[in-house]
């Protein structure tokens, strides 16, 4: 058996623990510089420092700041044999073929291909959408496949909502590529649009990059805080108070994509001023739900909605990059849209 640590257990760990032989396996601790902080996680977790402390064969560099372990490590006195790259490509793979399954490592690449495949269909139908909204300017830069933007299916999604409904009240939670379509639809329409953004930097620069923002959208800037769930157990993170901003108006559509995704539960901020924030006609959009934090904030939704005896409908667009819809009877034709 195989004595592992696991240096990383964000993205790059949740791709490499598909190919990982665990068969031949037994894994000590995961390094994090931060998690092991984090009670609420459920592997055992240590900081890099505490390292040598431990008897093991190898430690698996599980990250895309590989180089920066890599320094950490060389302080540490880590020989090198003892350091394993996590990059995942063939060569990579098959120097550690005793580590990664060669056959499970192709399955990933395969998925790999189709889900460009399927992004570059995403792409081709939010340009198709767009073409046909005279308010939306095509010189206009907007991409659906950051690893932080939403996909080109939000947006489709999106643009299909402004078309149809028109709505008047917009609220969006997490400035982004998202903002670029409703900013172009506020030109036009002159509707009531806030903003809740968690980063002040990151709202300067998109500002400086947008210097068509009309003055009569409203930002504000609430830096994030971690608080406990009681519910669900962990701690989340949550916009500072926006009850100033939220809870004496009402809206035709809220749009969320922050804060920062949670584990657990994620992105609750919207909950205590449901249903009273909604309109009698109203829509909710909702990023990233292909995650269980995301999952589970839909479910309170419902749970709320369903409790008031307000009626809805529900929809999820998306196959990889997921979004949920949840809007009001009158606007069920929004869920048949692609």
């Amino acid at each position: 058996m195989i004595k592992l640590l696991i240096y990383g257990i964000g993205e790059t760990y949740q791709k490499l623990r598909r190919i990982i032989k665990w068969e031949n396996v037994q894994l000590l601790a995961f390094v994090d510089s931060y998690k092991f902080r984090d009670k609420t996680w459920g592997g055992k977790v240590i900081p890099p420092d505490n390292i040598v402390a431990w008897e093991f064969d190898y430690i698996l560099c599980a990250s895309d700041y590989e180089n920066e372990m890599r320094r950490t490590l060389k302080e540490l006195h880590i020989p090198d044999e003892k350091i394993i790259s996590g990059k995942l490509n063939y060569e990579n793979i098959m120097e550690h073929k005793y580590l990664f399954d060669i056959s499970h490592f192709l399955a990933y690449q395969n998925q790999t291909i189709e889900k460009s495949v399927n992004v570059l269909m995403e792409r081709n139908r939010f340009c198709d959408i767009r073409q046909g909204l005279e308010w939306l300017d095509e010189t206009i830069s907007i991409t659906g496949d950051g690893a932080w933007a939403v996909g080109y299916d939000y947006l489709s999604v999106l643009c299909k909502i402004l078309q149809i409904m028109e709505p008047q009240n917009i609220l969006e939670m997490g400035l982004g590529q998202s903002s670029k379509v409703i900013i172009g639809y506020q030109k036009s329409s002159g509707c009531n649009y806030k903003v809740i953004e968690q980063d002040e930097n990151w709202y300067n620069f998109f500002r400086k990059d947008n210097l068509s923002m009309s003055n009569d959208i409203e930002i504000f800037i609430r830096p994030v805080k971690q608080i406990f769930n009681e519910k669900y157990g962990v701690n989340i993170n949550c916009y500072s108070d926006i009850s100033d901003i939220v809870a004496d108006d009402t809206y035709d559509l809220i749009s969320i994509d922050g804060p920062w995704g949670s584990d657990g539960i994620s992105r609750t901020d919207i909950l205590p001023y449901i249903p009273q924030c909604l309109k009698k006609s109203w829509a909710v959009l909702l990023d990233d739900y292909e995650r269980d934090g995301e999952k589970n904030l839909i479910y309170e939704l419902e749970t709320i909605l369903k409790n008031c005896k307000i009626h809805y409908r529900k929809k999820i667009y998306g196959k990889y990059r997921q979004l949920c819809l949840l809007t009001s009877d009158d606007n069920q034709f929004l869920c048949s849209l692609f």
